[in-house]
């Protein structure tokens, strides 16, 4: 096995097929399944991958995950993050150890805590509302924005996008265009799940992420007390993570 680097190192202690997290199986099968493609070589082991990323990319890896891809292959998503602060995921197809998608986050044109905070109180000010969350991001024409909600008690919330450069609000028709398919109903989530995972149902829960979208987290009992936790897109019903727990 080669051996990983030291910026490495707190991830490459996990076991080397990774087992709960790369198969996130639902059941015993698939799980003993995914760790006998790790040991005849159908999925690399997380190890190696890491080292070939320590070897071709700078940064240190801050988080991994695994995905399944639209026909169910098992892929590893990795962040890295740079000197700079300049931040990739990278997704991993487990079989090939190629990189099947990159995306850079450049946070360089983020606002100090001092000229951000000046910008808030505008806005707060202006919309009499109370502004709860902020996230840097950049929008498609590669500007530097935060994406601001604001709440106003019994009137719900409202979201704007400001430039970070100029401090202006951006028109609803610059901020980010979406026509997202409707979200499935439950019981098609579970009508679609049911064929490829087993388990009593103990919960089934609608989540909103600003980032990841609309999502269903679902939990299923094995009869061997374990548990599966299951992240489904509540649009396309693509399964985004699989999590065992005993």
């Amino acid at each position: 096995m080669a051996q990983i680097p030291p910026r490495f190192s707190r991830i490459a202690a996990w076991p080397l097929a990774c087992s709960l997290l790369l198969g996130g199986a639902s059941q015993a099968a698939e799980h003993d399944a995914v760790r006998a493609a790790v040991a005849t070589g159908q999925y690399k082991p997380l190890s190696a991958i890491l080292s070939d990323i320590a070897a071709s990319q700078a940064g240190r890896v801050v988080d991994v995950e695994t995905k399944r891809g639209p026909q169910g292959e098992l892929r590893y998503e990795i962040k890295l993050v740079d000197s700079q602060g300049l931040k990739q995921e990278l997704l991993i197809d487990a079989a090939s150890g190629q990189t099947v998608q990159r995306v850079a986050k450049d946070r360089s044109q983020a606002l100090g805590m001092r000229e951000l905070a000046q910008y808030l109180a505008k806005l707060a000010q202006q919309h009499a509302s109370r502004i709860t969350d902020v996230e840097f991001e950049r929008d498609s024409q590669g500007r530097g924005v935060y994406e601001i909600k604001l709440s106003a008690d019994q009137q719900g919330y409202r979201k704007l996008v400001m430039e970070a450069a100029t401090g202006q609000v951006l028109p609803p028709a610059q901020a980010k265009a979406r026509n997202p398919a409707p979200l499935k109903r439950a019981d098609e989530v579970l009508q679609a799940l049911a064929p490829r995972f087993t388990g009593q149902v103990l919960e089934v829960e609608l989540e909103h992420d600003e980032g990841q979208g609309s999502y269903y987290e679902i939990e299923l009992l094995h009869g061997n007390g374990s548990t599966l936790k299951l992240k489904v897109d509540a649009r396309s019903l693509q399964v985004l993570q699989q999590k065992m727990e005993d």
